[in-house]
């Protein structure tokens, strides 16, 4: 029997596949992933840093009329609507009749104010 990878530990010794906090650095986070069954009934895919508390969207659920509202396209900034975080969308992707999932990685502030 093989033993059991928490979200966050690396598989083979691979350090790149830790999820680390984009604001602070440490490794230390909860990931709640996205799924309608089980222990969650999220539609986001998020990790939450348990040094800092803060929260970092991986991946976020959108319906075709807020697809286009939003005019989501990779290359695009993102910025999420309860906080001043700002991402950048990798990918779009749609799963569904009328849903889409968007790939996001986290942008500095720094780099955001140099695009304004």
């Amino acid at each position: 029997m093989s033993a059991m990878h928490l979200p966050n530990e690396p598989m083979y010794g691979d350090e790149s596949s830790v999820r680390r906090c984009p604001w602070c650095g440490d490794a230390d986070v909860r990931l709640v992933t996205r799924g309608y069954t089980g222990p969650t009934d999220e539609v986001d895919q998020y990790f939450t840093c348990r040094s800092c508390g803060e929260t970092t969207y991986e991946l976020v659920a959108k319906n075709g009329r807020e697809m286009r509202m939003g005019r989501y396209r990779p290359g695009d900034l993102y910025r999420e609507a309860p906080g001043q975080h700002h991402y950048r969308v990798s990918r779009v992707l749609k799963v569904g009749v009328n849903e889409y999932l968007i790939y996001l990685q986290p942008v500095a502030s720094v780099d955001v104010a140099s695009r304004i």
